[in-house]
């Protein structure tokens, strides 16, 4: 049984002092990789914040029940780190092990899933989940990165009235606990560049080797 989250209450979250740690500045030019869809019903382009929703994303801010909300975007991103050529942890494998975790079946072709690697313009404030104390003395528990997403967002909500001014959350990825992911929320816009560093569509030639090591090694399977 997975660890129960409760629900969270904004006055038990503390005020986020400069030498708490629980706010993770993520540096001007660090990379962060997302895959989005190009075409399909919804189609989006890299930069895009979703402002529909809440989805069943974990980190959504939106107000219940579904609708457009101009003010409240959400773009998920993953941090890449450095790591060994061979690694399979880097952030475009957290970034194709989210996406398509609800049915392990990589699908390249269908609604033209595409690769954005970009760097951030300025520095992002990002509320620490997984590698600070903030959840567990805002009286929540690391649940709030692999439990049941619907708590997870009333925790986002929340989180986004508290502190307005921070640019997201930054969290343990579900599927790969080593990898970070970032949910920026509408205050990060502006340190998102005017074109990415790399926009690659996943059926591409040159990510096939790629994408089936990450696949074999978490059991997923590859469809054209």
């Amino acid at each position: 049984m997975s660890e129960y989250l409760p629900p969270p209450e904004r006055d038990a979250f503390p005020d986020l002092a400069e030498d708490a740690g629980w706010v993770r500045e993520v540096p001007v030019g660090s990379a962060l990789a997302r895959i989005f869809r190009a075409a399909g019903p919804h189609p989006t382009a890299w930069h895009d914040f979703r402002t529909y929703g809440p989805l069943d994303a974990r980190f959504d801010p939106h107000p219940d029940p579904p609708s457009d909300s101009p003010g409240e975007g959400v773009l998920y991103a993953t941090l890449e780190h450095s790591a060994p050529a061979q690694d399979t942890t880097s952030a475009f494998a957290a970034c194709l092990l989210e996406v398509f975790q609800a049915t392990r079946i990589v699908r390249r072709a269908s609604g033209a899933p595409t690769l954005a690697m970009f760097e951030s313009t300025r520095p992002l404030r990002l509320l620490d989940l997984s590698d600070s104390d903030w959840v567990a003395v805002a009286g929540g528990n690391a649940a709030i990165s692999s439990g049941d997403r619907s708590a997870s967002r009333a925790w986002a909500r929340a989180i986004r009235a508290h502190y307005p001014r921070i640019d997201g959350v930054i969290s343990a990825s579900s599927v790969v606990p080593s990898a970070r992911i970032a949910a920026l929320w509408s205050p990060a816009v502006d340190a998102l560049p005017q074109h990415p560093i790399a926009q690659l569509r996943l059926d591409r030639g040159e990510l096939t080797g790629v994408i089936d090591r990450i696949a074999a090694r978490y059991g997923y399977v590859v469809l054209p």
